[in-house]
């Protein structure tokens, strides 16, 4: 599944109409997107921390002419306004993950132990074209458009709750959202009419007992033994205590444990994420880990402390707005290169604008066999095939026209 045509040679065969721009803007808009993209990736920054990638961000803006405020430490917000109209929102994350990179491109990242391995460079950069596009365009344009630069997607409670803090969703009529994706092919997108990801959860267990010597278990209460059982047991909840048809993940990241191979833990702590759709489901999952938790300590004369942190809702699409953008993602890349997954388990936390105003969020497919970029998303490999990013541009760019009316 490679796309081989080209955005320009799209453009031709498209009916030309007010929306369009000459070829010779779009190859200065995609050379200027994988310019921006580069640096930013570059230059990656953590989580609230985003306070260089915040400057160069305010200073494309405002080499445009746009006013730009502040929101919250790192995030921006400007407006672009035409004649009089309804009010759009584009949204880009703009934070980085705590990843080495092991990518060898001239612009791989300067900061050690930091890498935007999940294409949030890619987001800020499409923006900016998109930001562009729309001040080259002003004089045509029937309302404002919104621009998000928002913080720490990577980190609860996240960036976007500041925005709807700090009143940026009042009087806006929509908000688009779009991710890139190396397990999409370059030149596919992906929409979702309704569900598009997950309840993202977070369980933390310690589990007490009692050491003792590696040669008299009996003597000691095992907390690396009942932490084991529990990984194991866990799994049970999603085969035996769910509905098959509602969907869910309980998965446990870490356990820590022990002190040396001849001495028996006193002590165990585990984290995991729990994924789910449904909210039935979330509060099930939620008692049923205690629960289970409960009686295996009970039944070894442990004890147990457990905390459960609901993290993003799941993110809910506008199916009218979902609508507007398979029209445009149609004409930009091809029907046949539309697609309708099923929901992602992921989290988002773009999942809190759709719960406030009508909004989208789609995928970007930015994997490409033939360049060896197909490595996932958060790994230290990822990478985007930069020839995408002009789809993700002209995408954003034409939903919000045509979402203003």
């Amino acid at each position: 599944m490679h796309l081989s045509s080209s955005i320009q040679e799209i453009l031709y065969v498209l009916p030309m109409n007010d929306t369009m721009i000459s070829m010779v803007d779009t190859e200065e808009d995609n050379a200027y997107v994988v310019k921006m993209r580069r640096h930013f990736h570059e230059h990656p920054e953590l989580s609230f921390e985003e306070v260089q990638t915040s400057r160069r961000i305010r200073e494309e803006l405002e080499k445009l002419g746009l006013e730009v405020k502040s929101v919250g430490k790192t995030g921006l917000v400007a407006d672009i306004t035409g004649s009089p109209g309804k009010t759009v929102a584009l949204r880009a994350d703009i934070d980085a993950l705590p990843v080495t990179e092991e990518n060898v491109e001239a612009f791989a990242s300067k900061n050690k132990g930091v890498m935007h391995a999940c294409g949030h460079d890619a987001h800020i950069a499409m923006l900016l074209g998109v930001a562009r596009k729309l001040v080259r365009e002003k004089g045509k344009l029937h309302g404002t458009v919104r621009l998000i630069f928002q913080a720490a997607e990577e980190k609860p409670p996240g960036g976007a709750v500041e925005f709807i803090h700090e009143g940026y969703l009042r009087n806006v009529d929509a908000i688009v959202g779009q991710h890139v994706i190396s397990t999409i092919p370059s030149g596919y997108v992906a929409t979702y009419p309704t569900v598009a990801m997950a309840n993202a959860d977070e369980f933390r267990v310690r589990i007490h007992g009692r050491g003792g010597h590696g040669s008299e278990p009996d003597k000691a209460i095992d907390a690396l033994l009942i932490a084991s059982y529990f990984v194991n047991i866990l799994q049970s909840i999603v085969s035996r205590m769910t509905p098959a048809f509602k969907p869910a993940v309980v998965t446990v990241g870490t356990l820590n444990s022990g002190y040396r191979y001849n001495i028996i833990a006193a002590h165990a702590e585990l984290t995991g994420t729990v994924r789910t759709f449904d909210a039935g489901i979330r509060t099930k999952v939620r008692s049923e880990i205690e629960r289970l938790l409960s009686g295996l300590c009970k039944a070894y004369g442990a004890t147990y402390e457990y905390d459960y942190i609901e993290g993003y809702p799941a993110l809910v699409n506008n199916p009218s707005v979902t609508a507007v953008i398979d029209q445009v993602a149609s004409e930009v890349v091809g029907r046949d290169h539309v697609i309708h997954p099923d929901p992602a388990m992921g989290g988002e936390d773009f999942s809190y604008f759709t719960k406030e105003i009508p909004g989208s969020f789609y995928f970007l497919g930015t994997g490409n066999e033939e360049k060896k970029i197909t490595s996932p998303n958060h790994s230290p490999t990822f990478s985007v095939d930069e020839d995408a990013l002009k789809f993700g541009t002209e995408i954003m760019y034409r939903s919000a026209l045509k979402l203003l009316g």
